[in-house]
């Protein structure tokens, strides 16, 4: 006799679900108020100077990571992670406030300072949220769980993202610029709804005697998995990075790209999450490798392919998306299951921040470079993922036994 198929309440404990439906939401709003797609397109609708737009994926991705190793040596005296990733998700809604406002009343180079200075505090509010939400993460799914977790909160976000992406995509001639300003206020409804959703799971991290008292990082406290993992991530940054050169290389304004490349990368992260979920929990670093594969192959596309139509650099974009949704899988899974409590948050911490500072430098170096070079820096980026892919053999395998 076969028995009745078990429900989302058997199988996940109530804070997993609390803790799956909020990632859900807090990843829609990231999705909508991506620095690849909606901040570029809401620069060019204000009539901001375009070398803004080079600096919205470094400020975003670094702005989010340098502070992490201060935040984790202030986290030791803070067991309670619940306070502070809810005191982060203000700061996120607030800042996203101030980028509705700015597009409503600004235009030219203070609209875009405004919405470049939200990004910032955007930015930090992120970087508290992503530091704790590993542990509240960790403290609610086992080792093995955890790479399942993320996919079916993605998934979730991919789905409503498209729900919201494909109706814009029909109507865009006549929602003109208001296209953007929905996409805004969706996205500051998302970091609200994260917010309240979670606010009854408390995560309490035990800090040792000898971790309060400490006042900073050592560089010897880590082993060499720790400075292999960087240096790996260091070179995977670049599947955000060549991000906004599949808008800026298309032939039709941002106001059309914008609908098409959401709809594409809600597609993405729908249908690869949990497939990238479930790899990462049997290896993260083959998770690695696969998606630094699949962004290569999107480089290429790119760079071979002449672009005359919406549809093909949105199909290009989403092909460097599912990439992209399997790099993050990849090394958020890994970096959680390498280590363990405290010693977790400053490994993590400590990768975070040095990853920021390579994103500053790259950044810079590919702003310069845009201007000089007569070929695409999308070779250069290319050619760094696939470095990245081949460093990935350095990394031990993060599941074996101790």
């Amino acid at each position: 006799m076969l028995r009745p198929p078990r429900s989302l309440a058997a199988l996940y404990p109530k804070n997993k679900i609390l803790v799956i439906a909020s990632l859900a939401a807090n990843k829609l709003a990231d999705l909508l108020i991506s620095a690849k797609t909606t901040l570029p397109a809401l620069l060019l609708s204000l009539s901001a100077p375009v070398w803004m737009i080079s600096w919205l994926v470094p400020v975003r991705e670094s702005g989010a990571l340098l502070p992490q190793a201060f935040i984790g040596v202030l986290l030791r005296r803070y067991p309670a992670r619940h306070q502070v990733w809810r005191s982060g998700m203000i700061v996120q809604a607030l800042s996203v406030t101030a980028m509705l406002l700015s597009a409503l009343y600004l235009e030219g180079v203070v609209a875009g300072s405004v919405v470049l200075g939200s990004l910032i505090l955007l930015s930090l509010g992120r970087a508290a949220c992503s530091l704790t939400m590993k542990d509240i993460q960790a403290d609610v799914a086992d080792k093995g769980e955890r790479g399942d977790l993320l996919g079916i909160a993605s998934t979730v976000s991919g789905v409503l993202t498209l729900c919201l992406a494909v109706p814009l995509i029909y109507f865009k001639s006549a929602l003109g610029q208001t296209v953007v300003l929905m996409i805004i206020a969706l996205a500051l409804a998302g970091f609200v709804a994260a917010l309240f959703i979670l606010l009854p799971v408390k995560t309490r991290v035990s800090v040792e005697d000898n971790q309060q008292d400490s006042s900073g990082f050592s560089f010897s406290q880590f082993d060499s998995v720790v400075y292999r993992f960087i240096a790996v991530r260091g070179l995977f940054v670049h599947s955000a990075l060549v991000a906004p050169f599949f808008m800026l290389e298309g032939d039709a304004d941002s106001q059309s790209l914008l609908p098409f490349y959401l709809a594409a990368q809600a597609a993405a992260t729908m249908l690869s999450s949990l497939v990238w979920g479930r790899v990462a929990d049997k290896s993260a670093r083959l998770n690695l490798q696969l998606a630094g594969i699949l962004a290569v192959l999107a480089c290429a596309g790119l760079l071979m392919v002449s672009i005359d139509s919406l549809w093909w650099p949105a199909c290009l974009f989403f092909v460097l998306s599912v990439a992209h949704t399997g790099v993050r899988t990849g090394r958020k899974t890994y970096s959680l299951d390498v280590k363990e409590g405290q010693q977790r948050t400053e490994l993590v911490a400590f990768s975070n921040t040095a990853i920021g500072i390579i994103l500053l430098l790259f950044g810079a170096t590919y702003a310069a470079l845009g201007e000089v070079l007569p070929f695409s820096v999308v070779y250069i980026m290319a050619g760094f993922l696939i470095a990245g892919v081949v460093m990935t053999l350095i990394l031990p395998q993060e599941k074996a036994p101790d």
